[in-house]
């Protein structure tokens, strides 16, 4: 109890950098999970709208059809027809495709010649759709006066065509009609915040712990290695809880209840708490490991930002490629992101989904206690180093 009380001690020393990395950590992941929801990202597929630009130097009804094209798809913003004015536009990114309107657009395009021009950053994937949209327009003008209709009858039933819309109806397969629950997301990037949060405020408390003199009296102290060991892990295990209980009521009060109105909450429960295990292994070792406050934060930036890029926590685990992702099944927040996965598509997970989510467990759990044995034999020669 003596060697308890002592982190107790040293941990409340330490209560307010403890408070404020996991604040700004908890804060970060609520941000990302933030500009993803805005994206639209959380709410299925949703059409994005860009920048765009256009420079009417025709004055005709071509011209107006397209810009009210870009208006009613884009965002259309006003610039000066100066060729500096634009290349500085693209530049600074305000806007991502500039369309321009040339003298006698309306005459090149009855006689079937190109009648428009654009201006790109070139690498700009998005520009293609606005130009994809222009040259659709273009072609149902031209359909359309082919059929006999005047010009400006020909642009008006050219652009209410694209206002049509088709009916789409999500098949519920998977219990949830095709959307993941807004907290899904919020916990996909809770690694981050865990590992983060976890390895600056158990390292902090190990550094306390290295310091010569309280090595020294832990070393001549009749207590063994092994209860020292154990009142070290009650110790951080109480911390590593508190962490995991303030993060759990930060998403119930975001998401009015959020994992608790879910039918998959206790693994949720399970696939958090295999996290938080993973991140204070990470945090012993490092705090093991680092001689100052400067390694300690160069580690911790590689191990959270690795793990997650690596993970699939920043990267959708679609994206890694075949070499990445066999590297990565050996890492914890690989499986940690394929349960969370898991949760958020299926309402109902069948046999083979609750076998696949069994094994993402015991794996992060089996990682958690592999880095957590060898810190041990590190440690233990440290002390008979001493």
């Amino acid at each position: 109890m003596t060697v308890f009380r002592g982190y107790v001690r040293i941990i409340k020393r330490n209560l307010n950098s403890i408070i404020m990395y996991v604040a700004i950590f908890m804060t970060i992941c609520i941000v990302i999970q933030n500009a993803m929801a805005n994206s639209g990202m959380t709410d299925g597929f949703s059409s994005m709208k860009m920048n765009v630009a256009v420079i009417d130097r025709d004055g005709g009804v071509v011209a107006d059809t397209l810009k009210a094209l870009m208006e009613r798809d884009q965002k259309v913003v006003e610039i000066e027809d100066d060729a500096q004015v634009m290349q500085e536009e693209l530049y600074y990114g305000n806007v991502e495709y500039i369309l321009i309107v040339p003298e006698g657009a309306e005459e090149k395009l009855r006689q079937g010649e190109a009648c428009v021009e654009s201006i790109t950053d070139p690498g700009t994937y998005s520009a293609y759709y606005a130009q994809a949209q222009v040259t659709n327009l273009l072609n149902q003008i031209r359909v359309c006066l082919a059929s006999g209709m005047e010009l400006e009858e020909a642009c008006k039933n050219a652009l209410a065509l694209g206002e049509n819309e088709a009916k789409v109806t999500l098949l519920d397969v998977n219990g949830n009609a095709g959307l993941r629950p807004d907290y899904n997301y919020f916990f996909a990037y809770l690694p981050y915040a865990f590992l983060g949060a976890t390895i600056m405020t158990m390292s902090l408390i190990l550094m306390e712990f290295k310091k010569k003199e309280i090595r020294s009296r832990m070393q001549s102290s009749a207590v063994p290695f092994w209860k020292q060991i154990l009142s070290m892990v009650a110790a951080f295990l109480i911390v590593g809880m508190l962490i995991w209980a303030i993060f759990l009521v930060i998403q119930t009060i975001l998401y009015q209840g959020g994992i608790f109105t879910s039918g998959h909450v206790m693994l949720y429960l399970l696939n958090s708490l295999a996290c938080i295990l993973v991140a204070q292994s990470l945090g012993f070792f490092t705090g093991t490991v680092a001689n100052g406050s400067g390694a300690l934060n160069g580690m911790n930036n590689v191990i959270s930002l690795g793990l997650c890029f690596l993970g699939g926590i920043f990267v959708p685990l679609e994206m890694l490629g075949d070499g990445v992702t066999k590297v990565s099944q050996f890492l914890p927040t690989y499986w940690y992101s394929v349960v969370n996965g898991l949760l958020g598509d299926y309402a109902v997970l069948g046999s083979e989904l609750i076998g696949t989510v069994w094994m993402g467990l015991l794996i992060q759990v089996l990682f958690a206690a592999a880095i957590f044995a060898l810190t041990l034999i590190i440690r233990r020669r440290q002390i008979q180093e001493a």
